[in-house]
C-alpha cells in the first residue's frame, strides 16, 4: 500500500486530525502493541471530561458515516497502517466495533436506503 507524507503530525488542525493523530499514537504498527489497550480502554470509559477521546469519536462518526472532506484519501491507510483489512471502511467499521460493541456502526442516510 503507498503511503502518504505524515501532515498530520505537524498540524493538529486538518481535518480529522485527531482521528489520524490517535491512530498514529494508538494503531499504528510500531506502537500497536503497547498503545492499543490504552485506546480500547478509554473507549469504553466514555469519560465525558476527556475531550481527545469525544473529538475522536467524533470524528470516527463522520468518517463511517462517509464524510471524507479535506482528507487525503490515503490518510487512513498511512495513519494506521492497517494489514488486515482492503478498505478504510472495513477498517473503520471493525475498529467501531472494538471500541464501542455495544452501539451500532454509525452510517449515512444514503447508506441505510441502498
Amino acid at each position: 500500500m503507498p503511503l502518504i507524507e505524515r501532515y498530520w503530525l505537524d498540524d493538529h488542525s486538518v481535518p480529522f486530525g485527531t482521528f489520524l493523530g490517535y491512530m498514529e499514537i494508538y494503531y499504528h504498527p510500531e506502537s500497536r502493541n503497547d498503545n492499543y489497550d490504552s485506546l480500547v480502554t478509554r473507549a469504553k470509559l466514555g469519560d465525558p471530561a476527556d475531550a481527545g477521546m469525544a473529538t475522536f469519536k467524533d470524528e470516527l462518526v463522520r468518517l463511517l458515516k462517509g464524510d471524507r472532506e479535506g482528507l487525503h484519501p490515503l490518510a487512513i491507510a498511512t495513519a494506521a497502517e492497517y494489514d488486515e483489512w482492503k478498505t478504510d471502511d472495513e477498517f473503520l467499521r471493525w475498529l467501531w466495533h472494538e471500541l464501542y460493541p455495544s452501539e451500532p456502526v454509525p452510517t449515512s442516510a444514503v447508506a441505510e436506503s441502498d
